[in-house]
């Protein structure tokens, strides 16, 4: 047995124009001051995840830290589209013509969803027995 449900999720390859030309992105972490959210720079490049963030800002956050990355637009309900990758990041090189007097790091993905308001559509989910 099934039971039907709504989603806004939707594949990844749905969203990958928000990858290649990135309306917004910012990321969020913990440190030991608290939760940190701030807008980066953000590079997709060979499928992978390169994070800029200014060197004058002082909380960054550490080699193998968790982030949560999200690219994303729209303002009204059903323009909200996004692309959320949480995973572990490292300190890289910049990638190709980068912006300078950035720190950049690469996000390796543990969990990656991307969702469109605008195509709510619905599923069948299996029933939990």
């Amino acid at each position: 047995m099934s039971t039907q449900q709504f989603t806004r999720n939707i594949d990844l390859d749905s969203a990958r124009d928000l990858l290649e030309r990135v309306p917004r992105a910012c990321i969020g972490f913990a440190d030991a001051q608290g939760p940190q959210a701030q807008p980066v720079t953000f590079v997709w490049l060979d499928k992978r995840y390169f994070i800029g963030i200014p060197d004058a800002v002082k909380r960054q956050p550490d080699a193998g830290q968790e982030v949560v990355l999200l690219v994303d637009e729209g303002v009204f309900f059903y323009d909200l589209r996004a692309v959320y990758v949480r995973g572990h990041v490292q300190p890289t090189l910049p990638p190709p013509n980068a912006q300078g007097s950035h720190r950049w790091f690469e996000l390796f993905p543990i969990k990656i969803v991307a969702w469109d308001y605008g195509t709510l559509h619905e599923v069948e989910v299996p029933d939990e027995h």
